[in-house]
């Protein structure tokens, strides 16, 4: 890829997005697969591109992803998207065998790539209202904000993305001609390019993000950084199926999960680090919104982790 050697060596080094897309662009040539041997089949060089092709002509963006859908149905092992809908939301679901992304590369990378490439498909960032993964939260966590500017649950039933239902019947903007530009460095740059998630929710959960826990924002003041109003703020959350409540919620308790999965930190001292005065508040309003105690949840953590290690060694 052209790659100073040493830049691989260094854990703490970083790649721009021109060099990230590069060394996967020619990871996946050279190797001819586009799951990176994280997979016990490989999935032959050039059939996201074929995918591409033959889902442009489709109308709306669900008729694109069905088809999506199928056309990966026919590679034994490939990972298999699903899309189930339930009320005003839609999830699209990555099922795929895990045995050899412990790291969990290939489930980010695909998340990322089926929201940023739904999002080019339609012309617009879609709403990511959260993201699903069905492991424990990684050692770098903490760059999943990053990657998708959105509460991220760990542990979860499935490996998957939650949007808005009406999304889906977006019709697809791209032509047969902006296909060829995109595939001249797809699907690497898509990895490399920016959260497209511009929604007010996602902007809501930025301030949140940059505050203290112990002094996030109340409505009006998100209102003013925002420069609108509090009611009109209070109406496009409710538009992009959401309150505020629910976000601010939703900071804590993210936060929470992270901290439940440091075994040094006490959870009197995580109640405290949130803003709750009562560590049997904190239990109460944990329980109710992942529907274990701290405790649990943080036994539930250390018993996947030992299975993991175990899996690991093993």
């Amino acid at each position: 890829a052209g790659l100073p050697a040493d830049c691989l060596d260094n854990p703490r080094a970083t790649l721009s997005a021109a060099d990230y897309a590069r060394l996967m662009d020619t990871f996946w040539r050279i190797t001819n697969n586009e799951m990176m041997g994280l997979l016990p089949r490989s999935v032959r060089y050039g059939s996201f591109a074929m995918m591409c092709k033959a889902i442009i002509g489709c109308t709306h963006l669900e008729h694109a992803l069905h088809r999506a859908s199928n056309f990966y149905r026919l590679f034994d092992g490939a990972p298999q998207l699903h899309i189930h809908h339930d009320g005003q939301t839609t999830r699209l679901e990555i099922d795929m065998d895990t045995s050899l992304d412990r790291d969990h590369f290939l489930s980010e990378s695909l998340l990322v790539i089926w929201h940023r490439f739904s999002s080019w498909l339609v012309g617009q960032g879609l709403p990511l209202l959260s993201v699903g993964c069905a492991y424990p939260a990684p050692p770098h966590a903490q760059y999943y904000q990053d990657l998708f500017a959105t509460p991220v649950r760990f542990n979860d039933s499935a490996t998957c993305l939650l949007i808005p239902r009406q999304s889906m019947s977006l019709p697809v903007s791209q032509t047969p001609a902006s296909l060829r530009n995109f595939l001249q460095h797809s699907p690497a740059d898509l990895l490399a390019r920016p959260n497209p998630h511009e929604s007010t929710t996602g902007k809501v959960r930025q301030l949140l993000r940059r505050s203290p826990m112990t002094a996030l924002p109340d409505l009006t003041t998100c209102a003013q950084q925002l420069s609108i109003s509090g009611a009109t703020l209070r109406r496009r959350l409710q538009d992009e199926q959401t309150s505020f409540q629910t976000l601010k919620d939703e900071c804590r308790f993210q936060e929470a999960s992270l901290q439940l999965a440091r075994q040094e930190t006490s959870i009197r001292e995580i109640a405290e680090y949130l803003g709750y005065t009562e560590t049997s508040t904190f239990h109460r309003a944990f329980r109710k919104w992942m529907g274990v105690t701290p405790g649990e949840y943080r036994q539930q953590h250390r018993r996947k982790q030992r299975s993991m290690d175990a899996h690991s060694t093993h």
